[in-house]
């Protein structure tokens, strides 16, 4: 788990509410009376990701709240009427380090909407420790200066009709090289060179 030392107790302080404008509709079946709410320091994040907060009480991140708090963060918290804690909103941390996202009590995490973007100034980087899929029903397009592909087993490419322009084309085959089909055609417009220690033909 991670700490944060606090040199003075962090005390809580009720946040106030607007006062309601007319008649509050009446409460449904089911409904539990407001709970109270707090700004106060995360002094302890434990490993399930419960919050210990400066009061002393111990917190559950709301499903709500998707950046994960860490120990030090100024936060909104709310006590229900059950006396359950939970951890509204970051409001506030140094300035720094890595923001993590996640969904509290989620197995999985999907975004679907009709246009989603991502920039990054510096860098992207995407990792996945088991399977990794990217599709498209349409085009898919890779654009950039420099492109490195490693593949520690087996590399497959699959396509109904495969074209490749570029200035120089260079394929060194450590053991085997294998060109095969129906019919092949090499042609150059000056020199073709054949070269080997014994050349097979028919």
């Amino acid at each position: 788990m991670r700490t944060v030392s606090e040199s003075h107790r962090v005390e809580s302080h009720p946040v106030e509410s607007m006062p309601p404008r007319g008649v509050a509709p009446p409460a449904g079946p089911g409904a539990s009376p407001a709970a109270d709410l707090f700004e106060l320091r995360i002094a302890v994040v434990f490993d399930d990701g419960d919050c210990l907060l400066g009061n002393g009480a111990r917190a559950t991140r709301a499903v709500s709240c998707l950046v994960e708090p860490r120990a030090g963060d100024r936060v909104l918290a709310s006590m229900g009427a059950d006396g359950r804690w939970h951890v509204l909103h970051i409001l506030a941390r140094e300035a720094g380090g890595t923001a993590q996202l996640s969904v509290q009590g989620a197995d999985a995490l999907a975004l679907r909407q009709q246009r989603v973007s991502l920039h990054a100034v510096e860098a992207l980087e995407l990792a996945c420790a088991g399977d990794a899929s990217l599709t498209s029903a349409r085009t898919l397009s890779i654009n950039a200066r420099t492109l490195f592909c490693t593949v520690a087993g087996t590399l497959v490419e699959q396509a109904a009709q495969y074209v490749g322009r570029m200035g120089q084309y260079l394929l060194d085959a450590r053991e085997l090289l294998r060109l095969h089909g129906q019919h092949a055609l090499i042609t150059a417009e000056r020199d073709v060179k054949v070269d080997g220690e014994r050349i097979s033909m028919g």
